[in-house]
Formats: structure tokens, C-alpha cells, sequence
């Protein structure tokens, strides 16, 4: 009898709802970013500088963690679903800004390179980037604990992946630095770092 009435009760999930959802958190917490990458200011120049390769570079670079990342919740936001190979394309904005670095290492001098490197903002882009990072990952944890992942840890460690990702690319329309070493060192440590808190905070923040 009150099986039956359970199997009256329910309702078969809409084949969309979890991709909606993920993206609606992903949507909020770019929104937010870019209100505050608003706030901060647009670089100067950029109508120029969008008009060289390095820039798109450093655009695709956050974007390419951002969709492998959104991907992946896909998949991890299901129960008991084994990791997502998509996640291997994570080494694809990776192998793409390394190449660009090492291009950049062989074609400038020692003292243009250091400078290039450095920039003038090293020490606050990494931070800057896991501190926009907060509002999307915010956002996606609600959706991940009205989902039913499983593998916490991993999951938490894509939302830090997706939202840094997604923080990289948006605040590199206020960031002024054009070197591609700057970019390959200080905006990967940025999302690296929002990644290992995601990992630690993950089991404890995605429990349901």
C-alpha cells in the first residue's frame, strides 16, 4: 500500500533540469563577476588589444577550464557516475598557454621577459581570481546540493576549476598585463588554488 502510493507520488525528473540548473548558478555567478570587473574598471586599451592574438589567449584560457568544468558537473552532479573523461580536455588551455609562454621566452630579451612576467599586478591576480571565483562556486554548490553527487571531493574540486575558470576569463578584461608567462604562472595559480579549496571543501560543503 505504501509502495504504491510512493509510485503514484512520483514524478519523473525533466531530462533538463540539471543542465538548467547548472547553468542558471554558472550564469548568476558570471553576471556578478562581470558586475564587479565593471566596477573595477575595463583596461583602457583593450578595444587595441583585443585586436591581438595574446588576448584571446588569455580569454580562451579561462574559458577552456570553465566549459571542461561545466561539462564535468554534468556528470558528477548524477549519483554514483564515475568521473568524466571530458575533464582530460582541461589540458587543452593548458598545453595552449604553455606553448604561447615558451614562444614568448624564446623571442624577447631576459629583461623584457622578467617584465612581462612580473607585470605589475603578480602578487594580486592570483588572489583576485579565487576571490571571483567565490560567487559562481556560491551559486554552483546550491545546485550541487539539490542535485545528488556522489564523488564530493572531485566534484568540489571542478566547481573551484569551473568558477576560477570562469573568473580568469572575465577578469582579464580589467587585468593590463599582455605577457603569456604572466598569464601561464599567476592566473594558473589562481585557478589551481580555488581547485585545492574546492577538494578540501567539498565533502563538507556538497553533503546532503
Amino acid at each position: 500500500m505504501l509502495i504504491d502510493r510512493l509510485v503514484e507520488q512520483h514524478r519523473p525528473t525533466p531530462p533538463h533540469r540539471l543542465p538548467r540548473r547548472i547553468a542558471v548558478s554558472t550564469l548568476l555567478g558570471a553576471a556578478i563577476i562581470l558586475a564587479l570587473v565593471v566596477t573595477w574598471g575595463i583596461r583602457p586599451n583593450i578595444a587595441a588589444s583585443s585586436a591581438t592574438l595574446r588576448f584571446w589567449v588569455k580569454l580562451g584560457f579561462g574559458a577552456g577550464f570553465a566549459i571542461t568544468g561545466f561539462t564535468g558537473l554534468l556528470a558528477l552532479f548524477r549519483p554514483e557516475r564515475p568521473a568524466p573523461r571530458r575533464l582530460w580536455f582541461a589540458a587543452i588551455p593548458i598545453a595552449v598557454i604553455a606553448a604561447a609562454a615558451f614562444n614568448e621566452i624564446a623571442t624577447v630579451s631576459d629583461a623584457e621577459l622578467t617584465a612581462l612576467w612580473l607585470g605589475k599586478s603578480a602578487l594580486a591576480c592570483p588572489f583576485a581570481i579565487v576571490a571571483l571565483s567565490a560567487f559562481p562556486s556560491y551559486a554552483l554548490i546550491q545546485a550541487g546540493r539539490r542535485s545528488a553527487p556522489t564523488r564530493l571531493r572531485l566534484t568540489g574540486g571542478v566547481i573551484g576549476l569551473t568558477s576560477s575558470g570562469l573568473a580568469a576569463m572575465l577578469y582579464a578584461l580589467h587585468c593590463p598585463e599582455n605577457g603569456m608567462t604572466f598569464v601561464a604562472t599567476w592566473y594558473s595559480v589562481g585557478v589551481m588554488l580555488a581547485t585545492l579549496v574546492g577538494i578540501i571543501c567539498g565533502p563538507r560543503l556538497l553533503r546532503w
